[in-house]
């Protein structure tokens, strides 16, 4: 992982979302995971 990779994750977590880090072939892929609480009437 490059430097621009760790700034990226580290922005997203400081959000408070979920990071996932996914392996590629040119290196590491930043997905931001996000979850919302589903009201139900």
């Amino acid at each position: 992982m490059d430097e621009k990779t760790i700034r990226a994750a580290e922005a997203i977590l400081k959000k408070g979302d979920r990071v996932e880090l996914i392996p590629v072939k040119d290196g590491v892929k930043v997905v931001r995971v996000r979850r919302e609480e589903v009201k139900q009437k």
